[in-house]
């Protein structure tokens, strides 16, 4: 009887320790974390592009101008002697393109034949250009480009992010169909409002990713001339902006680009006055 009890209280001690045990090795072993679902992980960034405001309300009018001749070189063309000349109007169609308006100033000869139309980033008013290379865009013209009252409608050929606020826009040129000499031009005058009022950016200092040079003008930050590695993200940062302000400021960093990208030494853009 006294042996039968002793193993039952060693056969008791021995569970005991082995409950203990594996109770022990349960509160050590590390934490079971579930694998992330779909639903749990983090989204896609949304592309810049997509960032960049849209000013754009059909039917609106949202600039106007002139078309005038300027000085020029001699053109020794027919259409030279006579230029296309008007009152400008930009309106957004029903598909929110951008629609430019012209009334000739004599409606007998108001031709589209053998001009090219062009809007453009370059100013005719005087003040600074932008510091990236400026673009042009035709205006298409075609047979349905007079309206019965001699107004010609010339839709902008351009579908891009950027457009969603054209004010980089600055003129609309004039010259001889394949001819790059301009003999008439119009300042646009924007009414849109400002996508960032009261922007202005900040130099910070040099950071990693964002060592380039910034210059000023006038006492204005003007230009960033960015180092080889720098990123729109460090350089956006930098100067206390965001990546699609930065993008907006710098149109043309998305014009034959789906993604905007920096270029060593070529500068950009950091004051809003000279989008």
């Amino acid at each position: 009887m006294i042996r039968r009890g002793v193993g039952r209280v060693a056969a008791a001690g021995v569970l005991a320790v082995v409950v203990g045990l594996v109770s022990g090795c349960a509160l050590l072993a590390p934490p079971v974390h579930p694998t992330p679902t779909a639903e749990a992980t983090a989204p896609d960034p949304v592309p810049i592009a997509q960032q960049l405001p849209n000013l754009l309300v059909a039917g609106q009018t949202i600039a106007t101008g002139q078309l005038r001749v300027i000085d020029h070189e001699p053109i020794d063309k027919p259409v030279a002697d006579h230029p296309l000349t008007g009152a400008v109007r930009i309106t957004v169609g029903p598909d929110r393109g951008i629609v430019v308006r012209i009334r000739p100033d004599d409606p007998a000869g108001g031709s589209l034949a053998g001009i090219d139309l062009l809007m453009t980033g370059k100013r005719h008013d005087g003040l600074p250009e932008n510091i990236q290379d400026q673009s042009y865009f035709s205006l298409i013209s075609g047979e349905n480009s007079v309206e019965p009252d001699g107004e010609l409608v010339l839709p902008l050929d351009v579908d891009l992010p950027s457009f969603g606020d054209p004010t980089f826009l600055h003129s609309i040129e004039e010259s001889p169909a394949g001819d790059a000499r301009v003999m008439a031009a119009a300042t646009i005058d924007w009414t849109l409002p400002s996508a960032y009022p009261g922007l202005k950016p900040r130099d910070s200092g040099t950071v990693s990713y964002a060592n380039g040079r910034a210059i000023m003008d006038g006492g204005t930050l003007a230009y960033y001339i960015p180092n080889p590695l720098d990123t729109i993200f460090m350089v956006s940062r930098r100067f206390g902006i965001t990546e699609a302000q930065l993008v907006w400021l710098n149109p043309e960093l998305l014009i034959g680009s789906p993604e905007p990208e920096l270029k060593s030494g070529i500068g950009v853009n950091l004051d809003p006055a000279r989008r």
